[in-house]
């Protein structure tokens, strides 16, 4: 065989591939194992053709106003997409017919969501100023996803200032609540204010004005209190102020310049009122000695002097 035939014969076989088994000799088992192959890689195929594949475009097929003013529903390939305003509307030429990417759809989702977050906080702001804090709390009740953008436009835009917002609460807390500094702090705390704007706002709180809302609000406690003991009196004039948030020395000052001592006369009549009062009461349930102690403990401990009170008893034995 000459050389030239040697390479002919080379070629035919790397061209036939090697020898395989006859049927006859194959495994069974190997058989099987191929034909059960066969049949799942088959299953796989037809699942794998059953799924919905993506489409090739994205078309705007209709472009639907909403009742809401200047807001309008986009719709993709005949179904919903994405809702926006009329800025986006005219800015990206959403118009029928109009052909997307995937990209641009999202994007589009995502400045829809956050034009709509920001028209609610601008609403939400058109009642009263509002802490950031206020504002992010409510969009997140809202479930609105884009917050943090929002707030970064509303900040741009001067619509939120929490310096500003601190001062202007405790001006509206001191001048139309009567409250104290401290309780006007815990309520600017409350609203997530920082230390440093609390403090910048509380500036705006003079001694002075203090001193005045103080006895403002004491005087109207005493108005309340008129048919009450003087220590009672006292108690619950220095509880108030307490309770309103102003410091001690403005309330010592307070009640160092308050006149609260009634004198004798006037604090009879009010004894007299609250013990014709218990001993109706009292008289319910009680009878001889157990009625008198009761009655005297109870005017005792609402701060009236003993020999008020024995005056007080002593008449009523009289009219019996």
């Amino acid at each position: 065989m000459t050389r030239e035939d040697e390479i002919k014969k080379a070629a035919k076989l790397i061209e036939l591939g090697p020898s395989r088994p006859r049927n006859s000799d194959a495994d069974p088992k190997q058989k099987k194992k191929s034909a059960a192959g066969k049949k799942i890689k088959s299953g796989k195929e037809k699942s794998q053709n059953n799924k919905p594949s993506e489409p090739d475009t994205y078309i705007i097929t209709k472009v639907q106003a909403q009742k809401a003013k200047n807001r309008f529903n986009i719709y993709i390939n005949d179904e919903y997409a994405f809702p926006v305003d009329d800025n986006l509307l005219v800015q990206h030429r959403l118009i029928k017919g109009k052909e997307l990417t995937k990209e641009e759809i999202e994007a589009l989702r995502e400045k829809g969501e956050m034009s709509k977050g920001y028209q609610a906080a601008l609403h939400y702001l058109n009642y009263k100023m509002r802490s950031e804090k206020e504002i992010v709390d409510y969009l997140i009740d809202k479930e609105y996803q884009t917050i943090e953008p929002i707030i970064e436009k509303l900040k741009t835009h001067r619509l939120i200032n929490d310096e500003e917002y601190a001062k202007s609460f405790v001006r509206t807390n001191s001048l139309l609540k009567l409250e104290g500094p401290r309780k006007i702090e815990r309520a600017m705390g409350e609203k997530g204010l920082s230390k440093s704007d609390i403090l910048t706002g509380l500036d705006e709180y003079s001694h002075e004005l203090q001193v005045e809302n103080a006895i403002k609000l004491a005087e109207k406690v005493l108005k309340r209190q008129r048919n009450k003991s003087s220590r009672e009196m006292n108690q619950k004039v220095r509880q108030q102020l307490m309770t309103s948030g102003f410091e001690s020395d403005v309330i010592q000052q307070v009640m160092d310049n308050l006149e609260i001592d009634q004198s004798d006369d006037e604090e009879y009549e009010a004894l007299k009122k609250q013990g014709e009062k218990v001993l109706t009461r009292y008289a319910r349930k009680y009878k001889g000695y157990d009625l008198i102690s009761r009655t005297k403990a109870f005017l005792y401990s609402k701060g009236y002097p003993s020999e008020l009170i024995d005056q007080f008893i002593n008449e009523k034995k009289e009219d019996e």
